[in-house]
Order: structure tokens, then sequence, then C-alpha cells
């Protein structure tokens, strides 16, 4: 969840934190800080709250400045526990990326020894733990001592008094990167470094590098940097109010992206999965309906496909063997729930086919065969684009399967063209405007779907939930008289996913049932009934209607977020990249 960033060598190094950290604000966003080193001495800056509209800070420039955007994990959200932490004797301060999950164990150990405590943070063990075997001089070997002490997901970077920087990474990601001047940057994803870096290494698990003053570091004798490409991680709001809404609007273009140049790639996947006995769909979050969304999809042309949420893969443990194959979503590629996943699923031999969209991520790095999405940075917490993204990764690669040939990019370049006059459209949007009205003071939303359309159902219903905060479940239609139907009353909302399938009949039944019962029925489809108290057209193309209803769920909910006045970009308690269980 949280973020790091640091500048190293140049002159502006304090501000070029202080921008780096607003560009990763979306991995947490609770409290924030910076650190520098000046003539042997350490300062430090603390604030709770957002970073995103700071202009200046009291901090000066320095040559050496670390910073820390958090998500609170341990103790409240206070100036207090916010990062970077500073030793007792003022030797060093540290950041924290992760969750050290032995901190109780080794907080009792250093309160026997005499260490009095003032933050409620795991991150100060770590800062006491390396204080106590340290000194005032941090050592490679001694430093070493401290991190095979620690467990869980903990990525640190440590600022010293003079100037020296020691970073390690286990498991939550760091990348450092290095501009043509020689100077450094350290962060916690590559969109972000890549607006101060030329070249980039992604830290490995394990892996400790060491910066002295001079940036004489162990860094160059052990790897080479590889090239950023810029233009591929921009990070602008354009002529857009909120990222989320850009978002959005990108979608048109970005989803051409996922399959464009891509068919051998999408041949050598499709090859494995015929030769493979199960096949595993694994996400977590929006990702993990992306999955459900892909095994119905797969399921026609392949059988033993299994969707696993990340969270639970567990349940599944027996059931893996060596020629199976697990397909990995993730936007991000440091779930943290979905790498556990991977790293049991790799040790039983089972094939990785990671599905990302940051490139250099930790399961791109893990996979047999990594396919990137390609949809540039998306900063807004709640997916839009890169949900889109998987969900058609997965119909690309059904439609190869099923005729062995890649006639499917001309049917997305046309649906591409009918999404970009359909967002374009005002009347559709007042109406979804209107039905953002309505649904404001309504305490419970249901959205019901069938079929290809129950993953829609589930994926409307979350990005309701986390955007706007109003109670919402999708569930199976089938599942109205089974239980579901006894929570609607009068002027309950419901809304309905038509497709003109199997299942449209069934779909109209329960519309009409739960209005008989007071509900107010919104229908999403592409012809109107009149069961319907509200109508949403969906452009004219049945093959992608599963992606057309996620965008409208986008854009209810965006409008949902503004009536009530919330940040669509930053909702509470989340954070975009979930590097914690």
């Amino acid at each position: 969840m949280c973020g790091i960033y640091a500048c190293l060598g140049d002159s502006e190094a304090t501000n070029k934190v202080l921008a780096g950290l607003k560009r990763i604000e979306y991995r947490g966003y609770d409290s924030w800080g910076i650190a520098t080193s000046k003539d042997g001495k350490l300062k430090l800056e603390k604030y709770v709250g957002k970073i995103s509209k700071v202009k200046k800070i009291s901090l000066d420039n320095s040559f050496f400045a670390i910073g820390h955007t958090r998500w609170a994990t341990h103790g409240g959200v206070t100036k207090n526990n916010a990062h970077p932490h500073l030793a007792k004797n003022k030797s060093f301060a540290l950041v924290q990326n992760g969750v050290l999950e032995n901190y109780s164990e080794l907080k009792k150990e250093l309160q026997k020894d005499g260490y009095k405590f003032t933050t409620q943070t795991d991150t100060e063990v770590i800062v006491a733990l390396i204080e106590q075997v340290c000194g005032e001089n941090i050592e490679a070997e001694k430093l070493n001592r401290v991190i095979k002490k620690l467990t869980g997901r903990n990525t640190i970077l440590i600022l010293t008094k003079n100037g020296q920087v020691w970073a390690h990474r286990q498991g939550s990601p760091l990348i450092v990167g290095k501009d043509q001047k020689e100077n450094y940057f350290f962060s916690s994803d590559l969109a972000s470094i890549s607006h101060d870096a030329k070249f980039y290494h992604v830290m490995e698990n394990g892996e400790l590098i060491h910066l002295d003053q001079k940036l004489t570091s162990n860094l160059r004798s052990k790897i080479v940097l590889q090239k950023i490409s810029q233009k591929a991680l921009e990070i602008d709001k354009g002529e857009y109010k909120h990222f989320m809404l850009k978002e959005i609007f990108e979608q048109p273009e970005s989803l051409l992206k996922v399959i464009q140049n891509k068919q051998e790639l999408l041949k050598k996947i499709a090859n494995k999965i015929e030769s493979s006995t199960n096949i595993y769909v694994v996400g977590a979050g929006s990702a993990s309906y992306a999955a459900n969304s892909i095994s119905h999809q797969l399921r026609r042309v392949k059988d033993n496909v299994y969707h696993v949420p990340a969270y639970d893969y567990n349940d599944f443990a027996k059931s893996f063997k060596k020629n199976d194959l697990a397909i990995i979503l993730s936007q991000s590629g440091e779930t943290a729930d979905t790498i556990e996943a991977v790293e049991f699923l790799k040790s039983k031999g089972v094939t990785i086919i990671s599905v990302v969209n940051m490139p250099g991520s930790s399961l791109m790095q893990m996979a047999d065969l990594a396919y990137p999405l390609d949809v540039g940075a998306e900063i807004g917490v709640a997916s839009t684009k890169a949900l889109t993204a998987h969900m058609l990764f997965g119909m690309a690669l059904v439609d190869y399967l099923e005729k062995q040939n890649f006639s499917f990019l001309q049917e997305v370049e046309k649906f591409c063209q009918q999404l970009e006059i359909w967002l374009r459209k005002q009347k559709e949007e007042k109406k979804i405007q209107s039905l953002a009205k309505f649904l404001r003071r309504k305490n419970d939303l249901y959205i019901l779907g069938r079929g290809q359309l129950l993953s829609s159902a589930l994926e409307f219903a979350l990005k309701v939930k986390e955007v706007s905060y109003l109670h919402a479940e999708g569930f199976s239609a089938g599942e109205l008289k089974h239980g579901v139907i006894a929570l609607i009353e009068k002027n309950t909302p419901v809304i309905c996913l038509l497709a003109s399938d199997q299942h449209r009949e069934d779909m109209v039944s329960a519309a009409h049932e739960v209005q008989a019962r007071g509900a107010k029925v919104i229908g999403i489809a592409m012809e109107k009934e009149d069961v319907f108290d509200y109508f949403i057209q969906l452009p004219n193309n049945e093959k992608f209607i599963n992606l057309s209803t996620i965008v409208v769920a986008q854009l209810l909910t965006y409008e949902l977020a503004l009536i009530k006045k919330l940040d669509p970009d930053k909702p509470r308690n989340l954070a975009k990249s979930v590097t914690v269980k």
C-alpha cells in the first residue's frame, strides 16, 4: 500500500521528492512526510492528510531526501505515526512499505531491553532494531543481521545523517532509477520514477543496495539499468477534472492497445492452454471479477477451468499439479494476496501467465510468460481501464482458441469506435446524471445479471461501494426467489443488466418480479423494455455488452461521487496498490 520516493544527488532533491510523492499518493493518502540530510543533520516534516494540494514545504532543498505517503496498517492516522521515522540517536531516518508480521514479538523483546516506543507503528520496531544493532554507523553485515529477524513483506529505505542510503526490498516493490546526470532515485513504482529517471532497475527480493554520500554504490557492478519508456508512463489529468473520468474516457483507445501487435504472444498463451490439464484464473478485487468473467468465457472452449480468488487459493491447494496453468490478473503487479498465491502455484510446478498493466512489476517478473496490458498508468484508485482490459484479454484469447485467427482485432476496432461515440452522447450522460441524483439518498442498491453479465453485476456493485459509499450488492437474477427478493421494498432501486442471449427472458421476468414488490427498475441494455422505470441504452454491439455495462457502472459511480462531494480518485480507506495482505 504505502509509497516511497527518494532523490539523491540533485540540488533540488527535496522538491523532487515532494513532486514524486504527489505522483504516488494513490498508494496511500492517510499521511505523508519527508526527511532530508544536510550538513551532517537530518530534518523531518510530517503531515496528516493528502499531499496533492501542497505547493511548498518549509524544509530547505538538499542533495539527499526521502519521502513516504502512508496507508495506515498499524497505528492510527496521526502525525506521530507518519513516516519517516527518526532514530532516537538521530543518526538515520527510515521509511517502510509493507507489514512487519512479527512486530509484536520483536517489540516485546525491545521493551524488555528498555526501549520506549513513541509511535503505534510496526515500522518503529525496525528503527529500534537497527539502532540497537548498528548504533550510529550502519554497515551491511550488521544491517543484514537485523533484516534476518524481520518477517513479512517489509521493504525499507534508510537515509543517514551524512547522506548515505540503504535500501532493502522484501516483497513490497522498490525501483531504483538514474538520470543522465548520475543522480539516483527510488520509488515504489515505475510510473512515478519515469518523470525523473531515464534508466531503472527493479530490485529483487532480498536485494540490498547501498549508496554513499558520493553516490558510489554496489549497484553498478551488479546490474544493467534498463531504459524507461517515458511515453507509456505519463501521469497527467489533461482536460479532465479527475483521473477516474480521464481513464473512463481513455477506454476506446486503451482497449485497442490490449491486443494490438500481440498476436504471437496471444498464440503462445493459447498453445499453453491447449496443452494444460487444468486452468486457474486468479485475481483479487476487480481483477477477481475479471477472472470470473474470463473463466466463464474459457469454459466455452476448454474443460477444467476454475476461477480462484487470490486470497482463497488455499481452498484449491490440493488440486494444483505440474501440468496445470494459471492466468494471473493484476493492475499493479504487486498485489500481495496474488503474489502469495503465485509463489505457491510456482512451488507446485504450475505454469504462470501474468496479465499485468505495470511494467517491471513483481508479477511480470515471476511469470513464465507475461502479457502486458499496455493501457498506460492508471492513477484513480478504483480500476477502470485496467479492469476492462483484463476482460478484453480473455475475450481475445477465447476468440483465437475458437477461430485460430486474429480477426477479433477488427471487431474490437469497431466496438471502440462505437464506444467513443457513445461516451460523447449528451443524452446518455444526462440520463446517468439523473439516475445518480435519484440514487444519492438511497441506502441500498441491487444489481442483477446472469451468464456473461454476472461478473459485470458484481463489478458494478464494487464500483458503487468503493467510490460512492452506497451499499450495493450484485447477484445472479436466479438467486432472487431463493432469498434475495426479501430485501426488496417500495422504491428499492434494482439495476437489471440485459443481454440478447438465452438469459434475456429470465432477466425480464426478474425485473417484473422486483417491480411487483415496489422496486424501481433500472434497465441497462441495448433495447428498452416496458418494465424499466429508468433506462440507459448501451452501444449496439452484443459481443461486447459485458464491457459496455461496466463503463456505465464507472460513469454512474463517478457522478454519484461528485453529487456527494467525494473524491472519486481517492476513496476513503483504500489505496491503489494492495501490497499488504
